[in-house]
């Protein structure tokens, strides 16, 4: 985006002229020209616009070295800290270490008071960074259990995907086959691989509207009941 910059000396002869003429409707549009002509423009740096949101992700990182927390929301920003990878038991049950995320952009997200689930490895605690930081949504899942993707983050936004037997997007195969990529409030948007989607749960009734601008054989869709316990569901939402 560019922004003008107005000049003191353009802004002064601006201001002469609209003292001076009597006709003051033309005087706003001869400032915004004066601006842009005698101003400098510049392209705004600094960090992109994030939005602001409240809900639970959880980490789905399988690099033993564990995830890196930036400072900024890019590849190549300071690293703050670490989060583990997904602890597995061997046998299929996997542990993944559950965030807060208050606020997105350009597909990262803001995270903080990062947990270990130890109740669930029966390990002790393993050291994760629990203060505020960005990570990459490619290495996030959420557990929905709405029952309807929206094309808009709001109930009564049309649906935009329903899963066999309005099943909930809360199953373990479910919540693997998604990223977050943008957040409003408690609603998430995630793009899913529709391959990904056990045989039981498809074929799948997806909008048009989902796919649009996604790559083949993916689809984005909005989606609020975001529960942050990972064994069970969550009650009341």
């Amino acid at each position: 985006m560019l922004t003008a910059w107005l000049t003191p000396s353009s802004f002064l002869f601006a201001s002469s002229l609209m003292a001076n003429d009597r006709n003051f409707s033309v005087a706003p549009a001869l400032l915004l020209a004066l601006a842009l002509l005698g101003g400098t423009a510049q392209a705004s740096g600094g960090s992109p616009e994030s939005s602001s949101c409240q809900f639970t992700a959880f980490v789905e990182e399988t690099d033993p070295a564990g995830l890196n927390v930036r400072a900024e929301p890019a590849p190549t920003a300071k690293v703050l800290g670490k989060l583990p990878s997904v602890w597995s038991d061997g046998s299929g049950l996997r542990v993944r270490v559950r965030v807060g995320v208050t606020a997105s952009a350009n597909g990262w997200f803001k995270i903080r008071e990062a947990a270990d689930d130890d109740m669930l490895t029966g390990q002790a605690p393993r050291p994760v960074y629990k203060g505020e930081g960005w990570v990459s949504g490619r290495k996030l899942v959420v557990k929905s259990q709405a029952k309807a993707g929206r094309a808009a983050p709001s109930p009564g936004a049309p649906a935009t995907i329903r899963l066999q037997d309005d099943s909930l997007f809360d199953g373990d195969s479910t919540v693997a086959a998604g990223r977050p990529v943008d957040c409003r409030g408690r609603w998430v948007q995630v793009e899913y691989e529709e391959a990904r989607f056990p045989a039981n749960l498809r074929p799948l009734q997806i909008a048009a509207a989902a796919r649009a601008g996604v790559p083949k054989g993916r689809f984005r869709t909005w989606l609020n009941k975001i529960c942050g316990i990972q064994e069970t569901s969550c009650d009341g939402l």
